[in-house]
């Protein structure tokens, strides 16, 4: 297949990325998401990767952005609505070429219309404040996912970052699992460690994912998965949205190839299935990506690697986006 042809497949198809933390950097630096932006002078940990312009160069048709909060200084939860609220308020202002995703059906509405769509995850459940009930108030204010923890470990899991071989899973833990099920909320285990991987994917009745993550047998580190953390999710109709951090992706004193995210993809492949795939690239999350992928804008280079390793056009399509709208149907199916 032709470059062009590459382009023309990336264009037509349903392109989602499953995490950002563009939100972040708008809200602290205060720059409207409908602007082109070059990251400022002096302040390196925001690359700056993505805004609507960028989003719409790449062919990006959905962005999940990050909900943040860092598990001190007070109420998690309140700081975690002002950011929503940020959110929706970003995205009314620009309601003429962006929209809102609260169900899968939005997404398809928007590239029809020519619009992205964003949706909101939350990253960590300390932000719940150890209360359930404002899980229901997170998904009534537009929160279609949930990431059980971050780079700290909370009431209802363990994070990956945690050096404990092995850890509980509480009452509450399960009660959450429950929770979100009925509701609909998706449940993400990045970052979350790997027996709790295991104890949700088993409990859990609907799929669960990964929307930013790597595998551990291409590059070691406690934040990857390993062969039993990608099993888990995929016998539960889950998939792993794939990251562009290059700490992540190989450890090295020279900044990788775009194709280094190829090696996570094949290993997954290899191992469960395309049908397991997605895009996560955790643009704007203070992170360094490979070579080739300066911002959103250069995504199409992506969907050129994949035919270059001999992924059908079904297959493309899928991990570009049908695989995630597929998953998302399954957990809304078996929500009551």
């Amino acid at each position: 297949m032709r470059i062009e042809d590459a382009r023309n497949l990336h264009k037509d198809a349903l392109v989602i990325d499953l995490h950002t933390d563009s939100l972040i950097a708008s809200k602290v630096l205060r720059y409207d998401l409908s602007k082109r932006h070059t990251p400022p002078k002096g302040l390196r940990p925001w690359r700056l990767h993505a805004d609507i312009p960028r989003l719409k160069e790449g062919g990006v048709d959905c962005a999940f952005l990050g909900i943040v909060t860092f598990p001190y200084f007070g109420s998690s939860f309140s700081r975690a609505l002002e950011s929503i609220e940020y959110a929706r308020s970003s995205i009314e202002k620009n309601k003429e070429i962006a929209a809102f995703a609260l169900k899968p059906g939005d997404i398809v509405h928007s590239k029809e219309k020519g619009r992205i769509a964003f949706g909101l995850g939350l990253e960590g459940l300390h932000a719940l404040d150890g209360r359930l009930d404002n899980l229901e108030e997170l998904f009534q204010r537009g929160v279609r996912y949930v990431t059980m923890a971050h780079f700290t470990s909370n009431q209802f899991a363990v994070s990956s970052a945690s050096r404990k071989k092995a850890v509980s899973f509480s009452w509450l833990s399960r009660e959450f699992v429950r929770l979100a099920n009925r509701i609909g909320m998706m449940i993400d285990l990045s970052h979350t460690h790997t027996e709790v991987i295991d104890e949700v994917a088993r409990l859990s009745h609907a799929p669960v994912f990964v929307s930013h993550g790597a595998v551990s047998a291409v590059r070691r580190t406690f934040r990857n998965l390993n062969d039993e953390d990608i099993k888990n999710i995929a016998r539960k109709g889950g998939l792993i949205g794939l990251i562009y951090a290059n700490w992540w992706l190989r450890r090295s004193i020279r900044k990788p190839e775009l194709d280094v995210v190829l090696d996570h993809a094949d290993y997954i492949k290899n191992l469960v299935g395309s049908s397991h795939l997605a895009l996560g690239s955790d643009w704007d999350g203070f992170i360094s990506t490979p070579l080739g992928m300066r911002d959103a804008s250069d995504l199409p280079k992506l969907t050129e690697l994949f035919i270059k390793r001999g992924y059908s056009e079904d297959e493309i399509r899928g991990i570009l986006g049908l695989n995630f709208m597929k998953m998302w149907e399954d957990v809304l199916s078996n929500a009551q």
